[in-house]
C-alpha cells in the first residue's frame, strides 16, 4: 500500500481479501438427477461455478426453483452462463424463511455480487443487523 493511503483503501482491500461468512447447509451438483437432494423448503439458493456466484435468489420451496431455472430461467443472462459452464454448477442453499430469507439475499448479492442478477444491493441500513 503507498504511502498516503487511506483508511477508506485500507478497508476496502480487507473487504475484498475476506470471504464472508457462510454456513450453506447443502450443496448438490446442477445436474437434474441431484434433484432428490434439495429440499421442499425455503431459502436462499446460489447457483456458482468456477467464475463465483452466477445468481442468488430466494424461494419458499428450493426443490421447484431448482427445476425452474433449470428448465428455463427466466434471467437470459443465467440462461447464457447455465450453457456454457466454467466447470462444474453447482447449487448450494441456506434454509431461511421470511424476513431473514429476504435480509439474507440482499446481503449475499451485496456480498458476493454474482454475475446474472439484474439488482445490486450496495449498502445497508444504519442501525440493521
Amino acid at each position: 500500500m503507498a504511502a498516503g493511503g487511506t483508511g477508506a483503501e485500507a478497508r476496502e482491500e480487507n473487504a475484498l481479501l475476506e470471504a464472508p461468512a457462510l454456513a450453506v447447509d447443502g450443496s448438490v451438483p446442477y445436474w437434474p438427477s441431484q434433484c432428490l437432494a434439495v429440499p421442499r423448503l425455503g431459502g436462499v439458493y446460489v447457483i456458482h461455478d468456477m467464475r463465483g456466484s452466477l445468481y442468488i435468489g430466494r424461494s419458499d420451496c428450493l426443490y421447484d426453483r431448482f427445476h425452474a431455472h433449470y428448465e428455463y430461467s427466466h434471467n437470459q443472462r443465467l440462461r447464457r452462463a447455465l450453457r456454457r459452464p466454467a466447470g462444474c454448477i453447482h447449487f448450494s442453499w441456506v434454509l431461511a424463511h421470511g424476513e431473514h430469507q429476504k435480509a439474507l439475499e440482499q446481503r449475499l448479492i451485496r456480498d458476493l455480487h454474482p454475475l446474472c442478477n439484474h439488482i445490486r444491493y450496495t449498502t445497508t441500513k444504519e442501525g440493521s443487523s
